[in-house]
């Protein structure tokens, strides 16, 4: 049986598809590096393809200009072959491009050893290639199936609110609860508040990222007061408890009416 298909799986796909006519319609000579570079390109969020891409075009970029250089001088040697490579790696680490390293030694050596193409018409194909094809990946992750929309964040503040529902039904109930469980659920949607804030967002959907981070951080606050009245012993300080106990149910309630106000009026 195929296990569901990710949308990052499918975007790939329309992206590889994009990539190929495109670069027929542009009659670009290699349509299988514009299509690789969009596959490399596409990530989870747009924001990490635009840093994919950048890192392609940019490694692409200082790769050829170093491989035109010393073809010039002596075109397949290979103590030039290394040394360009240190230049180039050299280069990328000043400018703090580590993730240009890799496609920068491919472009490079192509150049030195591997094609028979003039060096400057290569480097210029590949450099073509690389921007087509990582603009492609971007355009297809902001456009289709993007990373970012509100039905999954709903979701984020629906999994707070239970949490919090959680915390505070152990408390009134006098029982304990495994608080790890939820420490654990709440980073993994503290990462994903990070993703999205990170995110190529609009005005308003940054509002609402903001907005949501309150909510997760009235969480947190209730997990700490929890925390506090989990470890005190109520008969032997029976007032450390109540204050802490009082700031659960305060939180509480300053987080529920925010919601009710958004999710059920």
């Amino acid at each position: 049986m195929f296990k569901k298909i990710g949308l990052r799986t499918i975007k790939t796909g329309i992206a590889v598809t994009l990539s190929i006519l495109v670069s027929n319609i542009l009659r670009l000579e290699y349509p299988f590096f514009v299509a690789m570079t969009s596959i490399i390109s596409m990530d989870k969020t747009a924001m990490n393809s635009m840093k994919m891409g950048r890192n392609r075009i940019m490694g692409t970029f200082i790769g050829a200009i170093v491989g035109i250089l010393l073809a010039y001088v002596d075109r397949g040697n290979p103590f030039l072959c290394g040394i360009g490579i240190i230049i180039m790696i050299l280069i990328c680490n000043a400018l703090k491009l580590n993730g240009s390293i890799a496609i920068g030694g491919i472009v490079l050596l192509a150049i030195m050893v591997h094609t028979d193409k003039t060096p400057i018409f290569y480097g210029y194909n590949r450099l073509l290639d690389t921007i087509v094809g990582a603009g492609v990946a971007l355009f297809v992750n902001c456009t289709i199936f993007p990373y970012y929309n509100v039905n999954r964040l709903d979701d984020i503040v629906i999994k707070m609110w239970h949490q919090s529902d959680k915390i505070l039904d152990a408390l009134k109930n006098d029982k304990e609860i495994d608080l790890s469980q939820i420490h654990y659920e709440m980073k993994v949607i503290e990462n994903e508040l990070d993703l999205y804030e990170k995110e190529i967002l609009l005005r308003k959907k940054k509002e609402l990222v903001q907005k949501l981070r309150r909510h997760h951080e009235m969480t947190h606050k209730l997990l700490f007061e929890m925390d506090v009245c989990q470890s005190v012993d109520r008969s032997v300080n029976p007032e450390v408890f109540n204050y802490h106990y009082q700031r659960v149910h305060a939180i509480y309630d300053n987080y529920i009416n925010e919601l009710q106000a958004k999710y059920i009026n």
